[in-house]
């Protein structure tokens, strides 16, 4: 039986629903690669994604982090 393949969009409600409920999560691309089991590309498309539609923040070091006040919930599609 084939593995599920995840997409963007269902990685991005993944990763915002950890976010909300751990609010002081803090993880690099790699840790979250691992953490939610993603592969690679997909992970940091949705990390991308997160942080351009204001809901991430990325640290000069890398890390990523959630906007702690008017962060939008990224839970709409994008179109």
């Amino acid at each position: 039986m084939p593995a599920h393949v995840i997409d963007r969009d269902e990685a991005i409600l993944r990763i915002a629903v950890d976010y909300i409920e751990m609010p002081d999560l803090i993880v690099t691309a790699r840790q979250a690669t691992r953490l939610w089991n993603l592969p690679t590309e997909v992970c940091e498309r949705a990390l991308t994604s997160l942080v351009e539609r204001g809901f991430l923040i990325q640290t000069r070091a890398g890390a990523f982090l959630r906007r702690t006040s008017g962060a939008p919930l990224p839970l709409a599609k994008a179109s």
